[in-house]
């Protein structure tokens, strides 16, 4: 649409004359969104700038933003933004009106904007500190956890002892999946600011995460006897009971959560991940309670929604259990912004990097001997690898993030296959972090699921590990990734049947390049099979890995090492049938995942 610079100037001045300042500085700021440099408009702007704020337009100092937050606290953010976006067309060298405009705009989860006007605002003053960490948390709010991390080292490298990036630092490496650097900086930020709970919780997740049970047990203690009806840390607390199988426990630290934040979603969640419901239980009309309550935040409700879906198939109700999925999912959806095309293209170029004709090493068995445990999601590798880990010779690692650490950091650096250099940096680079995983043990179970990408990759570098592969039902897989509450984002796929049976499909079809490839480069496993007669299936599993028969595999429910997986429940149960059979019940709501692969 054209803009009439004269008629834009005419309204302008009738509208400061019938004393509505503020519509006038609405009707310039869009014109200046053609014309940002023209004299007029601002001359027009800083007249309707001083006629709604009372105060002069230039230079911007304290008093201004004095008026600001006035008129957020009393009108909201919507007016304010308004008259920062001015004070930053008539002030475009001062980074105050940019770096708050920046700051508000990321309240108003407008985070483009915001990053354009922080980023500005660093640029005028780099060391304009709150800037920068608004910046940070905006990135981080993007899920953009390299850029912001980038910002606090920027920061910290001007000012090492600034509190706001020292504290903020340890959650992006969190989020980058980054658990011993995470650690470690939680660690220099609380020697400087012991009082800070929320950062011990964080701190207690990253060494959770890293098997430290007995250390982040020590560290939500802490914080239990300064607050002992701190929810978070019960929280945390009984997730680590529950991963230990003491379930008992887990429930009442969730209830004891609850006891002190009625209002928490999360440790409603929690508890419907560790017991089962009837019709009957009291904490049902609580939940759909604080369902009705608007206030809730994103993620609360996400957790909530999850929640009553377990508790609705619990009691038999199939659709309300699918409606509260549906609700959580959608939520989900929002935050993850998932491309199967990239997904396809990433998969593609790991076929095309790790094809059979590509360089390989030829090297001695290493001191620790890797199982990998793959496939896609909720295919039996928590089950496999309890199994594997109940043998004396076996240490269970979990889920374990290296491989994928050590190609992104070398297809960051080549668009084709690996040479030698390469493979010997990942060989070098993976088998020092099973070492420390290993102990005594000489082989070492890594059950991350998407290692299935790399299963050309894994013959090159380690030649030596020995790979099973999961297979079982795949409306069963898919349901049951869709009703699986993932607290990893960048999954993405899982919050739509659509995406799951998409990526399930891209999933087969690199299987069968791999097969073709590589027929002799890893074992199938049928879950059903596995479940179905144990004996027969874990032998085979056993001779494959090069491993002799213990009978204490055949009982993975007695295996105490702790499980952090969606799967913590079952394997408590141990090998059992019928699990793949569950998605009967919410046959009527699954018609397009039954049809899909009735055609596969």
């Amino acid at each position: 649409m054209s803009v009439n610079i004269d008629k834009v100037l005419r309204t302008a001045k009738s509208e400061i004359k019938a004393g509505r300042p503020g519509a006038a500085r609405s009707e310039v700021l869009l014109a200046l969104e053609t014309f940002p440099a023209n004299s007029r408009l601002l001359t027009a702007l800083a007249e309707a700038q001083q006629a709604t704020t009372g105060l002069p337009a230039r230079p911007f100092g304290p008093h201004h933003l004095q008026h600001f937050l006035a008129v957020k606290e009393r009108f909201g953010l919507n007016p304010a933004i308004e008259e920062m976006a001015a004070a930053c067309r008539l002030n475009p060298t001062h980074p105050w009106p940019h770096g708050i405009l920046g700051a508000a705009l990321m309240e108003a989860e407008l985070l483009p904007a915001a990053i354009v006007y922080l980023s500005k605002a660093l640029k005028l003053d780099p060391n304009f500190r709150e800037a920068g960490v608004n910046l940070a948390r905006v990135h981080e709010k993007a899920e953009q956890f390299g850029q912001g991390l980038a910002v606090i080292d920027q920061i910290l490298s001007q000012d090492p002892h600034f509190a706001q990036a020292l504290a903020l630092r340890p959650k992006l490496l969190a989020q980058l999946q980054r658990d011993s650097e995470a650690v470690s900086a939680y660690e220099t930020y609380l020697a400087k600011h012991p009082d800070d709970n929320e950062a011990r919780i964080g701190l207690s997740a990253c060494l959770t995460n890293l098997g430290d049970g007995e250390k982040a047990r020590n560290v939500l203690d802490v914080v239990l006897q300064v607050d002992p009806t701190h929810a978070a840390a019960l929280c945390n607390l009984g997730n680590l009971e529950l991963s230990d199988g003491h379930i008992e426990n887990a429930c009442a630290l969730f209830e004891q959560a609850l006891s002190a934040n009625p209002r928490s979603a999360i440790a409603f969640f929690n508890l419907c991940r560790a017991r089962d419901f009837n019709a009957d239980d009291p904490i049902i009309p609580q939940m759909l309670a604080l369902d009705r309550d608007p206030s809730l935040g994103a993620t609360e409700r996400v957790a909530l929604h999850s929640g009553l879906a377990k508790v609705f198939e619990d009691i038999g109700d199939a659709d309300q259990s699918f409606a509260h999925l549906q609700k959580a999912n959608a939520q989900r959806a929002g935050q993850a912004n998932y491309s199967l095309e990239t997904d396809r293209a990433l998969l593609a170029d790991y076929l095309r990097r790790f094809a059979p004709s590509a360089p390989a090493l030829s090297v001695p068995t290493a001191p620790h001997i890797p199982i990998f445990v793959l496939g896609m999601m909720r295919s039996g590798t928590t089950l496999t690898e309890q199994i594997l880990s109940a043998h004396p010779l076996v240490h269970g690692a979990g889920e374990l993030e290296t491989l994928t650490r050590l190609v992104t950091q070398e297809t960051a650096q080549t668009e084709g296959s690996f040479d030698a250099t390469a493979l010997l940096r990942i060989r070098s680079g993976y088998l020092a972090g099973l070492a420390a995983e290993a102990g005594d043990a000489l082989y070492v179970v890594d059950k991350m699921p998407a290692n299935f990408r790399y299963i050309g990759l894994i013959r090159k570098a380690l030649p030596e590990a020995r790979i099973l592969h999961m297979r079982r039902d795949p409306v069963a897989v898919c349901w049951s990734i869709y009703k699986t509450l993932f607290t990893n984002l960048a999954i993405g796929y899982d919050t739509s049947l659509d995406d799951t049976m998409g990526y399930y499909d891209l999933y087969a079809q690199m299987m069968q390049e791999w097969r073709a490839g590589y027929p002799d480069g890893f074992m199938d496993v049928d879950y059903e099979a596995l479940t179905r007669e144990p004996e027969p299936m874990i032998r085979r599993m056993l001779d494959y890995c090069g491993l002799p028969f213990d009978p204490a595999c055949l009982a993975p429910q007695d295996n105490q090492r702790a499980v952090r997986t969606a799967s913590v429940r079952q394997v408590r149960s141990g090998i059992y049938q019928g699990s793949s059979g569950k998605w009967r019940k919410f046959e009527p709501h699954l018609a397009p995942l039954i049809e899909h692969f009735a055609k596969a």
